[in-house]
């Protein structure tokens, strides 16, 4: 399985935009135009788990990054992946290093990120196996906090988990604890827990 995790900006806006368009777009697809990430505009970042063995080693890893405790989405182990360039070290310094590199090996795919992985073009919601709705999230001061952008009352939170599972249950697609321990080790098999 790969994931895609839903964390910078209006999470709740974008996670609505990619159920709604039925795809996970590339930047190009979006209109906007993004040179800042490995996966630049015409790709999409995706990860993919390698365990707990490789994360104690790699600790600039997607999944605890981008995955886990967030909103994402579990795409199919059968979608056609690129597996970039794996780069050690990706200090300030060496950022100009980093984009001559791209530039002159656009064949090429980078990243620093170890379990990155990235998908031309789209994700199309046939390949989108579960939709992760990090269920466990704390209450800060009042807040639930999703992004530096996105901040939601307990009730908030209640109410926009409730219409991504309405949707998932129209769209027939199952939804998952990203908050759990196991994940993604292993799927809840019983109805997602309401949050109290």
């Amino acid at each position: 399985m790969y994931y895609h995790g839903v964390i910078n900006g209006l999470v709740t806006k974008k996670v609505l935009e990619i159920i709604r368009d039925g795809e996970i777009k590339s930047a190009t697809k979006r209109n906007v135009i993004n040179n800042t990430g490995f996966n630049e505009n015409d790709y999409i970042s995706i990860c993919e788990y390698l365990g707990e063995d490789i994360y104690e080693k790699y600790p600039n890893n997607a999944f605890h990054k981008y995955i886990l405790n967030n909103f994402c989405f579990v795409i199919s182990p059968n979608i056609e992946v690129e597996t970039p360039i794996f780069i050690h070290s990706t200090e300030t310094q060496d950022r100009f290093n980093l984009i001559r590199l791209r530039r002159e090996n656009k064949d090429k795919r980078y990243s620093d990120i170890i379990d990155e992985r990235q998908v031309k073009d789209s994700i199309p919601f046939s390949q989108i196996e579960a939709i992760g709705i990090p269920y466990d999230l704390k209450e800060v001061d009042g807040f639930i906090k999703l992004s530096t952008f996105t901040f939601l009352t307990r009730e908030e939170f209640q109410e926009f988990i409730a219409t991504i599972e309405s949707y998932a249950t129209i769209l027939g697609i199952k939804i998952v604890n990203s908050s759990d321990p196991n994940f993604p080790l292993t799927f809840k098999k019983d109805e997602p827990k309401k949050i109290k």
